[in-house]
């Protein structure tokens, strides 16, 4: 059997305590799968930082938008890795809907963070550091604003264009017929998946605002993205828009909020079969 590390950054807090002395949780949906996948015999070892250690397998997990190099550098202590081609998941590399100031786009667009998740983990690795009286990772990165919706790019203020933390996108809305607005979700990991539908009330989706969530199928667009992205394991982010798959985002450390917790570790199994495919070649 082999072994697998899992790197991850300096400041990654990759399992947590409540402080009740129940059994350490995950905020990261791969900490079921490596439970399982230590149930099929291999050894898993999460460490932070950059330093190499002994393994068979190498998968990336740094919780960043974009992987610094040192970090990156680690696929050559390893036979094999997983997900060492995602370094960058900016929405300037993954996204196909980018508007520029004068490229005659007349829709609506969608002003947000360049960064994944608003880049929330870079400012807790920044907050760690300063606490640690270290070297901040991620000098200069601040909070963007919530997701702004705007009739055309005329609207979008000046300032935006030239700040490089954000980004001017088409915006590209799935409506449902069944009323309100659909994102699809698709999970994979080597050859296993899964992708679900969820349908909410406004276009910018929120869990409070669910009105029913169901099994789709992935297009053969999204596995072209895939490939193009070099995920080997991530949650992937789409719409269909005028019968168009349209990826919206690419993330290589999906999480799990803590109230589906048990929910989406009933599929923990599925996808570590699929982590076993990678691990074993």
């Amino acid at each position: 059997m082999a072994t697998l590390v899992v790197v991850t950054h300096e400041y990654d807090r990759f399992t947590v305590s409540d402080g009740t002395g129940k059994p350490l949780r995950s905020p990261y949906l791969l900490y079921d799968v490596l439970r399982h996948l230590t149930d099929m015999g291999h050894l898993c070892r999460v460490v932070q930082g950059a330093g190499p250690i002994p393994g068979d397998v190498a998968l990336l997990h740094v919780d960043a938008t974009i992987v610094t190099d040192e970090y990156l550098g680690l696929a050559s202590h390893y036979p094999r890795t997983i997900n060492f081609g995602t370094g960058d998941i900016s929405k300037r590399k993954i996204s196909r809907l980018l508007v520029a100031r004068d490229d005659g786009w007349n829709g609506p667009v969608l002003v947000k963070s360049n960064f994944n998740n608003n880049a929330l983990l870079e400012q807790m690795h920044n907050a760690r550091a300063a606490y640690a009286q270290r070297p901040l990772p991620h000098p200069g990165i601040a909070k963007a604003p919530p997701y702004q919706l705007f009739d055309s790019a005329q609207e979008v203020p000046a300032e935006t264009w030239s700040d490089d933390s954000l980004v001017v996108e088409r915006f590209v809305p799935e409506k449902a017929p069944e009323g309100g607005y659909a994102l699809r979700t698709w999970v994979f990991m080597g050859p296993r998946e899964r992708c679900n539908r969820v349908v909410t009330a406004g276009p910018i989706s929120k869990a409070a605002d669910v009105l029913s969530y169901g099994p789709v199928d992935v297009p053969p667009q999204l596995r072209a993205e895939r490939e193009r992205l070099n995920f080997d394991f991530g949650k992937f982010d789409f719409v269909i828009h005028d019968g168009e798959p349209i990826l919206l985002d690419a993330n290589r450390t999906p999480g799990v909020a803590r109230a589906i917790q048990p929910l989406i570790a009933k599929g923990a199994l599925n996808l570590a079969e699929g982590l076993n495919a990678l691990v074993t070649g």
